[in-house]
């Protein structure tokens, strides 16, 4: 399912997309970004050790990362990361894990995907096979679908979020 989140000026954005995530069960996963960032702390390679932190205008070029719903021993918890790719004033191209400060300088736009991971499909697959009896399926022929490769969700939405509706700059 997608969504648009949207971080304001001196919002955190990393904050905005913790929360987003703990407030589902689904897993989510940062498909598209844009703006400004300007402060970012980031984990860098093995070899720099440890943590650097960027302050000024930075230009997101790329953002992506998931964080998914783990549960072990009835605890539970998010697992997942961020990482970016960022273009400062002077053209430098900088990136890594975000692991700190990640604030806007501008407006950030998120596209965001929302789904459900094949973990818990399994686990609900297997709670209802318990509690169902089987049902005798007929075959298809090529021609009324239902093969391989075919959607298993039919929708109708052709405007998911309102994305119709939304103001292009």
């Amino acid at each position: 399912m997608p969504h648009i989140l949207d971080a304001k000026a001196g919002e955190d954005v990393l904050g905005k997309l913790m929360w987003f995530s703990q407030n589902s069960t689904r897993a989510v996963c940062i498909l598209s970004a844009n703006g400004a960032i300007s402060n970012v702390t980031l984990q860098q390679s093995a070899t720099s050790g440890g943590t650097v932190t960027y302050e000024g205008r930075f230009e997101i070029l790329s953002l992506c990362g998931s964080f998914m719903v783990c549960e072990s021993d009835g605890q539970r918890s998010r697992t997942g990361g961020l990482s970016v790719s960022l273009s400062g004033p002077d053209g430098r191209v900088l990136g890594g894990n975000v692991a700190g400060l990640f604030t806007a300088a501008s407006p950030v736009q998120m596209i965001v995907g929302s789904f459900v991971p094949a973990s818990q499909k399994q686990r609900k697959t297997e709670a209802k096979i318990v509690n169902t009896t089987p049902v005798n399926v007929g075959t298809t022929s090529g021609s009324s679908g239902g093969g391989i490769g075919s959607p298993l969700v039919h929708s109708n939405n052709s405007n998911p979020q309102g994305m119709a509706n939304m103001p292009w700059r």
